[in-house]
């Protein structure tokens, strides 16, 4: 080969290369983008990229709000978590016993050394509007699956429960945050939005869920529907002063051809008494026991029920295999430890172990106030009203253990000398027994000892083995009352209550009698352990206020500022890039 031909061919080969380094530049500069290249697809596990595609993928998203709701408000025991965070230290409840029935309240809130001021709402809360954001936001993109309906009803349960936990934030911290969108990198500049805000807020969520979500009738038990929303719509309503607008949403829940209260006997165990002693039952008894609360069996004054199963993984509460929310362990007394004093000095227990018919396997961790189990009564015709009939509110215990020489006696009836002098006698094992917070004698077989000494005899209970209301529609009626009194309409309040009232076959109400202390009497005799007393106080600025004239031993020591709880201190000392304001008097 001669060395032009050579020469040639190195020319060759070096412009080849030069083509193909030329294509490799150009190739990048039109494809190369730095971000995407880091970008990493996740095939075998769950991120925000690909869990929210199918309209599977956001059924799950919206059934673990279910979840986070009735585990987070309805299941637990904890003194700093909902249900006691929201009924204890009210007119109706003292402290939890892990507090202290001493303990000063002023000092229980102090924003920075209590864990319940951030656990009891803030924190659950805001979980819960983090993922109503993803979902509300995803779903209206268009990197997802979903047919138009599904995008609208998905988005409509995501705003019900935002709107239902703004107005929770606001009716018990006043002012909060209001966060809008999927939080997708750390904010430290939040502000407070003033409370009405909130509330407006919490009012546009619940307005635009009522139009989307599905009639009552028609969706299965444990989903939302169109009447949930309108309930919360109008308590929001009358917290803005927009009285006509809360007569107007109750009245869409009150008129449904779909809802009624329940007036007649009804459901598993309606033929039967109350089994030990034989106490006649009725029904209110009946709204409360296993079976009852879906609309599936019979129950058109349900509106929102929260679903619980025993010994099913997702059922609830884990404690013995879940199934119910634990108000036997935490409201209910102690009583199978009550000490009853024999003729030679010894003592033994009114029973011989934890029983189905004395209480369960309760713990007491919660006793309701003197004020709730007399005054309440007395203003309401004491022996006539059902809710305070001896199935509802056992007052007094028949000793069912062979040990004692009083078997077979009542302990008060008969002036037993039950021991009634320390703290725990007197606030754990011996008060009246609300027996909505139990299931008597209808626990899981596996709840009962083989071979018991007397009958009813339990290993394990706690829990109320049932499924539990969120909304119930004598309280629709109750909120439609508060809007008419709100408008200065007393006899249109006294009818909303009398109907509630006449279920109970109690006394009518006088219009003249009706303010504001009398419609938070009523609702404490019909919703007791159901309301979150907490907020429906702070809610009208009266917790201080009603605490102190109903229960000092708590009210006491609370002061003026304690009408709202504060914002937690650690919230407010992460937010670096902007004032978080405290509540006043903090």
């Amino acid at each position: 080969m001669n060395s032009i031909n050579k020469i040639n061919i190195k020319r060759i080969q070096k412009a080849y290369r030069t083509l193909l380094l030329g294509v490799f530049i150009c190739l990048i500069l039109a494809s190369c983008n730095e971000e995407k290249f880091l970008e990493t697809e996740p095939i075998d596990f769950y991120s925000p990229s690909n869990s929210y595609v199918t309209a599977a993928d956001y059924d799950a998203a919206v059934a673990r709000m279910y979840k986070e709701v009735r585990d987070g408000f309805f299941s637990s025991d904890s003194e700093n978590e909902f249900p006691s965070a929201g009924m204890q230290a009210t007119d109706l409840f003292h402290l939890h016993k892990n507090i202290g029935f001493s303990s000063d309240m002023s000092s229980v809130l102090f924003p920075t050394n209590s864990s319940m001021v951030y656990e009891a709402l803030w924190r659950p809360a805001y979980q819960i509007i983090f993922d109503a954001n993803a979902i509300i936001e995803r779903a209206n993109s268009e990197d997802n699956e979903l047919k138009e309906e599904e995008k609208n009803l998905f988005t409509a349960e995501a705003k019900f429960f935002r709107g239902y936990f703004y107005k929770m934030l606001a009716n018990l911290y006043g002012g909060v945050p209001i966060v809008l969108e999927e939080t997708k990198s750390p904010i430290r500049d939040f502000t407070k939005a003033a409370r009405e805000a909130v509330y407006q807020q919490a009012a546009a969520d619940l307005k635009d869920a009522s139009e989307v979500l599905g009639e009552i009738h028609e969706v299965a038990d444990h989903r939302l529907n169109r009447l949930a929303a309108l309930h919360v719509l109008s308590e929001v309503y009358i917290s803005l002063g927009q009285w006509q607008d809360a007569i107007d949403a109750a009245s869409a829940v009150i008129d449904d051809p779909n809802t009624a209260l329940m007036t007649e006997r009804f459901g598993s165990r309606k033929d039967e008494k109350f089994l030990i002693p034989q106490y006649d039952t009725d029904v209110y008894w009946d709204l409360f026991r296993q079976g009852n609360q879906n609309r599936s069996s019979g129950n058109n004054e349900a509106i929102w029920v929260l679903q619980f199963a025993w010994q099913v993984t997702g059922g609830g509460s884990t404690r013995d295999g879940g199934g119910g929310p634990e108000l036997e362990r935490t409201f209910a007394p102690r009583a199978w430890q009550a000490k009853i004093a024999n003729n030679d000095g010894s003592s033994s227990t009114l029973v011989p172990n934890p029983n189905a018919y004395t209480a369960g396997r309760s713990s007491g961790f919660i006793r309701p106030t003197y004020y709730f189990f007399e005054t309440l009564w007395q203003k309401s015709g004491y022996d006539q009203d059902i809710r305070n009939s001896d199935a509802n509110i056992v007052r007094d215990f028949i000793v069912r253990n062979p040990d004692s020489d009083h078997n077979g006696k009542w302990i008060f009836k008969d002036n037993l000398p039950i021991s009634m002098a320390s703290l725990n006698d007197t606030t754990r094992n011996m008060y009246p027994w609300i027996t909505k917070t139990s299931t008597p004698g209808k626990q899981p077989p596996e709840a009962f000892l083989e071979n018991p000494i007397v009958e009813g005899g339990l290993s394990f209970s706690h829990v109320a083995f049932r499924d539990v209301y969120a909304i119930r529609l004598a309280e629709t009626y109750l909120l439609r009352a508060e809007a008419y009194l709100g408008a200065g309409d007393e006899q249109m309040a006294a009818n909303d209550i009398n109907v509630v009232r006449s279920r109970a076959q109690a006394p009518a109400v006088d219009p003249a009698d009706v303010d504001i202390d009398y419609l938070l009497d009523e609702r404490a005799r019909e919703l007791y352990l159901e309301e979150f007393r907490l907020l429906t106080l702070t809610r009208l600025g009266m917790l201080v206020e009603t605490t102190r004239k109903n229960n000092p031993h708590d009210g006491d020591t609370y002061h003026d500022h304690n009408n709202l709880w504060p914002i937690p201190f650690s919230e407010i000392e992460k937010n670096i890039e902007a004032e978080l304001k405290q509540n006043p008097g903090y």
